[in-house]
């Protein structure tokens, strides 16, 4: 069958939107902030193969692993019309327990014609730790409950027996099951828009499109690998430790080799998987290596699985980005980010143009309380993005592999949890100088309201920054002080957990800049007035740092 190219494109756009509506039907229903806030999730639409045909604007990260845990789902079970399916074996899904995958077979008169799915982060699963982010945990099975293609619906059906067994191995199953039924709403949008299509169009006309369009994806993004030269380009960095052995940093190192119109990255020289859960699943890295390679190519384009398949990624067997059952991998964060910035840093060497400096490293806390007034609250703290090429980074941005993921209102965090916010401001460390400087952290703190709360914080990467490209500074790096000014006062320099808070306590986050581009005496000193007047930085500082000319700065200024 060949489609015509206005019908074919109509087809592709409604798909997307239909990824779109799916995004805003999870926001309008989820019950935990970390999802209808920072939109921890994505979603996608795949056809009957487990093939992507659209994907919502969740987190870059998740979108490329849901395709990989549908067509595992293939292979293991026999659908039904009316199924949903839990899923969170880090070997399928790419990330840690607590991203839970919700999916759903779409049939059309009969026929399997789709499928919806959701992964987004769940307030509790039932491990060691409450809201899961385990940082010493040492086997998959101290994290939670593992789900492995288990039917919560057969043929529209509720397992109640299954739907009972979760809520009773979860510390907040009120929050859980709203958010679970949110993503059953969102996976249903999708399933409505797609049989809405077939309607319209029959459903060989609606696959046919997208496999056409899957063949001209394919076709761009060859051509822009290609205009990339041939050669082999390495790159490394170090992990600080691993949350149990303390002391030990671990080395990962990527290897990407360009020939013609395709790409291979391979991680060999990375480091054997770690005792502690800071590993990544391999599907995940696979998922990380395509999402920025298309980012580094094709941003704008609508991905889908055309925009994968130039792409190869290997890995030695059980190292930290190709970690399998039973590894720890609930604080799989960490290695995300690292993966992202690694292979920009290697092509960095030939497409310079294309490539920023890093952001900063994952930085976040969580408060929380078990009970009968229990509660989970928590966020990844947003901080500096990494200079561009020709630009200065955004401040107060989500880290890379959070992509356009939001911060939550400290409105929203003083009206669900207890705690009352003093400051939320730029953190002027005057960190990832450059020709381009880095975007500014940010600064957080706030008073406990009330007493026995424990506290967690998740850092890494402070005894080995992220760095700057060609020239600029590096990222620095977060800290995390208990009760500041006072003679009290807990700096935390890395990952802590258990940490009781009592009534009066007071905490300030302060997340670090972006990495910076180019040397610090290239800049522009109209950029660095600028940013003397506007109060970013003393003008003594500036002087010192980018190695101006006083008077001539006071004159712009």
């Amino acid at each position: 069958m060949s489609i015509d190219p206005i019908t074919r494109q109509v087809i592709r756009n409604a798909l997307v939107a239909t990824a779109k509506e799916m995004q805003t039907t999870l926001v309008k229903t989820a019950h935990n902030p970390l999802i209808y806030e920072v939109q921890d999730f994505g979603m996608v639409l795949t056809n009957r193969f487990g093939q992507m045909i659209a994907e919502g604007s969740g987190l870059p990260g998740f979108l490329a692993c849901l395709p990989p845990t549908i067509q595992s789902g293939l292979e293991l079970t026999t659908f039904n019309e009316g199924d949903i399916l839990l899923s969170n074996e880090p070997d399928d899904t790419g990330t840690h327990i607590s991203d839970t995958v919700l999916y759903m077979p779409i049939f059309y008169k009969g026929d399997l014609v789709a499928f919806s799915a959701v992964m987004a982060h769940w307030a509790d699963i039932g491990g060691m730790m409450p809201g899961g982010w385990c940082p010493n945990s040492v086997s998959l099975h101290q994290e939670g409950l593992i789900f492995s293609h288990n039917k919560l619906y057969d043929a529209g059906v509720l397992n109640k027996e299954l739907h009972r067994f979760i809520l009773r191995n979860v510390r907040y199953p009120k929050l859980v099951d709203g958010d679970l039924n949110a993503k059953i709403s969102s996976c249903q949008t999708g399933a409505r828009r797609y049989l809405a299509l077939c309607e319209r169009y029959s459903k060989e006309t609606v696959e046919e499109a997208m496999l056409e369009t899957f063949k001209l994806s394919e076709e761009r993004m060859r051509r822009e690998i290609e205009s990339i030269p041939d050669g082999s380009y390495s790159a490394e960095a170090f992990i600080d430790h691993d949350g149990v052995v303390r002391g030990k940093r671990h080395r990962m190192q990527v290897n990407i080799t360009v020939k013609g119109d395709s790409m291979h990255i391979d991680w060999e020289g990375t480091d054997p998987v770690a005792k502690g859960p800071i590993n990544h699943p391999f599907v995940g890295t696979a998922a990380l290596c395509a999402t920025t390679l298309k980012s580094l190519t094709m941003p704008l384009d609508a991905t889908n699985d055309g925009h994968l398949r130039p792409l190869t990624v290997t890995a030695p067997r059980n190292t930290l980005v190709s970690a399998y059952y039973p590894a720890p991998c609930d604080s799989y964060g960490y290695v995300a980010e690292i993966i992202v910035h690694l292979i920009v840093r290697a092509l960095a060497e030939i497409i310079p143009e294309r490539c920023p400096a890093t952001t900063y490293q994952m930085c976040a806390y969580s408060l929380s309380r078990e009970g009968e007034k229990g509660f989970i609250g928590g966020e990844p703290v947003d901080g500096g993005g990494g200079a561009f090429p020709h630009d200065d980074g955004p401040s107060g941005i989500m880290f890379a592999g959070n992509g356009d993921a939001p911060n939550t209102p400290i409105e929203v965090m003083e009206n669900r949890y207890p705690m009352r916010f003093s400051e939320y401001s730029f953190n002027l460390n005057h960190r990832g100088i450059g020709k381009y400087r880095g975007g500014y952290g940010v600064v957080r703190e706030f008073q406990v309201l009330e007493d026995n709360i424990d506290f967690k914080s998740s850092t890494e990467n402070n005894q080995n920054p992220f760095w700057g490209l060609a020239g600029g500074g590096d990222a620095g790096v977060s800290t995390i002080i208990i009760n500041p000014r006072s003679s009290a006062e807990i700096i935390l320099n890395e990952r802590t957990d258990n940490l009781w808070l009592s009534k009066g306590d007071t905490i300030r986050i302060e997340s670090p800049n972006g990495g910076g581009w180019g040397k610090p005496e290239e800049r522009d000193p109209k950029r660095i007035a600028a940013d003397v007047k506007n109060g970013f930085i003393s003008l003594d500082d500036a002087v010192k740092q980018y190695k101006q000319d006083k008077d001539l700065l006071e004159k712009l200024i």
